[in-house]
Formats: structure tokens, C-alpha cells, sequence
């Protein structure tokens, strides 16, 4: 990371001097900010941003909520509007927990649709489903080798009728042809797990998922549409080049911030980044800025070892991904998480469990935590002892400041 000093960010309370605080200090460990509602949190991390933007690091915003819209200097891009997400660029475990799919058999089913639509729209190159009722396996397995080295797109809104063609079998007397994918279609199967299927219908022909993921099929319709860019390319573009001192910021407040496919996408964009850059030899530093932490944690019956968040804690240095972390709470964040922050930026606590958790593993003065004044702070730097700050107020406008009694 670079050489020069973030200034402006912060005010030793005792010499009331500003700091100069060596970023690879600060942020290589990764940098957890914690305090109350209305401690400061929201400056301190909007005045950080602003400070590396002086130093022409790449920032990267990922915003659930939309609050972060007025930052200076950066390039703003909000899913559904003017940003979309490839379904080609999704993994099989992704698109079924978009899609809700938890039945490992109908999971399988999945996998096999989206190979199929890629070879009917790629090899075949013809628009509809793949039928796979007496097609030959010989040709079927021929059109898989081939798909190796072809593009990987495919229509996913024909998702559920080619599960369905998945279900394809030979008969089940003498007249069966095992040269043959099927013969005929599996229909008690297919009954079983029909509420499943129809639900996964559902998803994908809702207006609000189709303009998140662009699945619009008429060409009329999106013609009256913004021009979307794909995240995935955006993030690609930002982790490969210097910013010039630009914010990238990733709205996704167009999905419910608290529910499972917020979760899930930022999970998912998360994941990408850290992918980036594993393919890439470019090691240029990236700092991400992740707001209210217990939002990227996911659903209890999610792993959390495959989350974008975990990855990016405990991967991420290594690929020169900083992160940034706001939480009112440290128990937002996981115990197996807590221990990858080696610098913590602490405003204003007042829960005895709280207070436990953070003193248990760094030296704070529980008192003096609980009877901090808004903007004030200790800021432990990795391998320092903390130090009692003044988080210089942030010119940036933020959408969550309280309002004020006339």
C-alpha cells in the first residue's frame, strides 16, 4: 500500500494535534469501526473514504441501503437501474439459492438445465429449450465437449420448463432405447417436487428479479429501459486499473436490505472480487467499506465459511482487498471473524456484553468507552495500543443523520 500518510481523519484527544496514520498500518489488518447508533460511526467511515480519496486509493463502497449516494468523486452504480448481474456469471449453488432451490435433487436438475440451455443457445444456436426426449447421448455428449470452448450464456428465464426436460427417462419395458437421453418424461418425479418447480417460475418471471438480472425477453421492452452495466465487469475494471482517486459504490438498496437475497448478492459480489483478483496478477491495494456488518452475514442455515464476507476477512489481504467494517455491535460479527481486525476504530458502548467481547481481546477502559461524546473514539492501530481521538467531521452529506429538534 502506499507510503503517504492519511491526514485529516483523525485528532490525538491528548496532544489535540491531527494524526498521520500510515495506511498499511491502519487498514492491512483490516479495520473494524464500532459504536452505538449516533456515536459517529457513519462520519468516521465517510471521513475515511474522503482521506484516501486525497491519497488516490481505490475505494469500493458496497451500500444496502443507498445512504452512501452523495460521496464525492465517485462513480455510482445501482442495481436494476443502470447495473445488473449476469446470470451466466453465477455459479449452480448461487442461482439455486436465488432462486430458492434447497432439494438436492432439484439442485442436480438445475445444474443439468443451465449446461442444456448453454448448449441450445451456444452450440445448437437455436432459441427454446433443449428437448431431451429421444435425443441421442452420442450427440448430447458431443455438444458438451464443444460448449468448453464457447461462450457461456443462456436464456435463464426458460430455467424451469428445461429442468423439466431433465426429467427425461427411457421407457421402463422392452421398448426402452438407451442410446437415448429419454424416452419420456419422469412425470411422478416431476409431481413430487412440482410446488418447488413452480415457485422457481415464480421467482424468475417477477418484474422486480427480471429487472435486477436484465432477463427481459422482449427487445421492445428493453429498449425503454436504462442501459445496465454488468457489477461484475465494473469490479473488474476497478480491480485491475488505478482509480485516479475515484469511489466505486455498489448500490444494492433496490432489494430489501435486511432479507436473504440482499445477503445473498453481496455475498455473491463479494466473492467475485476476491475471484478477480486470484485470476489476475494485479496487486494494486483495494479498500472496501462494508456498513452495518450484520447485513453481509448470512442466513443461519448458510454456511458461513462460503460467504463473501468470510473470504474476503480471511483471504483478502493477501490480495491486497482491505476491508472496512461499521457495526454498532462486535457481536454482529461472528467470534471465528472478530479476530481477523487488527485495527478497531471504538465510538460510544453501552452493553455490558458488548463491552465484554471487545475488552476480552484489547485493552479498552470499559468506563471511558461508555462515556465517549459523539465524533470521539479510541482507535487501536495493529500492534499499538489505543489511542483517545476526534474523528474529523466528514464534509460528505449521509442520508442516516438523525434528525435535529428546532
Amino acid at each position: 500500500m502506499t507510503s503517504q500518510f492519511i491526514r485529516g481523519f483523525a485528532e490525538d484527544q491528548q496532544k489535540q494535534e491531527a494524526l498521520s496514520i500510515d495506511p498499511n498500518i491502519l487498514l492491512s489488518h483490516h479495520l473494524m469501526i464500532i459504536g452505538a447508533t449516533g456515536s459517529g460511526k457513519s462520519t468516521s467511515l465517510l471521513s475515511l473514504i474522503s482521506a484516501m480519496q486525497t491519497l488516490k486509493q481505490t475505494n469500493v463502497v458496497f451500500d444496502a441501503t443507498g445512504e452512501f449516494s452523495d460521496i464525492p468523486n465517485a462513480v455510482h452504480y445501482k442495481l436494476g437501474e443502470n447495473a445488473n448481474l449476469d446470470f451466466a456469471n453465477l455459479t449452480v449453488s448461487e442461482v439455486a439459492s436465488l432462486l430458492n432451490i434447497h432439494t438436492p435433487m432439484l439442485i442436480e436438475k438445475l445444474a443439468q438445465a443451465i449446461e442444456s440451455l448453454k448448449i441450445q443457445k451456444n452450440i445448437v444456436k437455436e432459441t427454446g429449450i433443449l428437448n431431451k426426449v429421444n435425443k441421442s447421448i452420442k450427440t448430447f455428449d458431443n455438444e458438451r465437449r464443444q460448449l468448453r470452448s464457447y461462450a457461456t450464456d443462456y436464456d435463464a428465464l426458460l430455467i424451469t420448463e428445461q429442468i423439466i426436460q431433465e426429467f427425461s427417462v427411457p421407457y421402463s419395458d422392452a421398448q426402452a432405447d438407451y442410446q437415448l437421453l429419454g424416452q419420456e418424461l419422469d412425470t411422478l418425479a416431476i409431481r413430487q417436487l412440482w410446488s418447488e418447480i413452480l415457485n422457481v417460475k415464480n421467482v424468475l418471471n417477477a418484474p422486480d428479479f427480471k429487472r435486477l438480472f436484465n432477463l427481459h425477453q422482449s427487445r421492445l421492452l428493453s429498449a425503454h429501459l436504462t442501459t445496465q452495466t454488468d457489477l461484475f465487469y465494473v469490479l473488474k475494471l476497478f480491480s485491475e486499473k488505478d482509480s485516479q482517486n475515484k469511489t466505486l459504490v455498489i448500490d444494492v438498496s433496490a432489494i430489501p436490505a435486511d432479507s436473504a437475497t440482499s445477503r445473498l448478492i453481496l455475498s455473491i459480489l463479494l466473492k467475485q472480487l476476491i475471484t478477480l483478483r486470484t485470476t489476475s496478477q494485479q496487486r494494486l491495494p483495494i479498500t472496501i467499506y462494508l456498513d452495518e456488518a450484520h447485513r453481509y452475514m448470512p442466513e443461519a442455515y448458510q454456511s458461513l465459511t462460503d460467504s463473501g464476507i468470510f473470504k474476503v476477512l480471511r483471504e483478502g489481504r493477501k490480495y491486497g482487498i482491505y476491508a472496512v467494517v461499521s457495526t454498532q455491535s462486535p457481536l454482529d460479527i461472528p467470534a471465528q471473524l472478530r479476530g481477523q481486525f487488527g485495527s478497531l476504530l471504538v465510538h460510544q458502548l453501552n452493553d455490558s456484553e458488548e463491552l465484554t467481547a471487545l475488552i476480552s481481546n484489547h485493552k479498552f477502559n470499559q468506563a471511558r468507552v461508555r462515556d465517549l461524546e459523539i465524533g470521539a473514539g479510541f482507535l487501536k492501530l495493529f500492534n499499538h495500543e489505543p489511542v483517545a481521538v476526534n474523528i474529523s467531521a466528514s464534509h460528505i452529506k449521509h442520508e442516516t443523520q438523525s434528525p435535529r429538534f428546532r
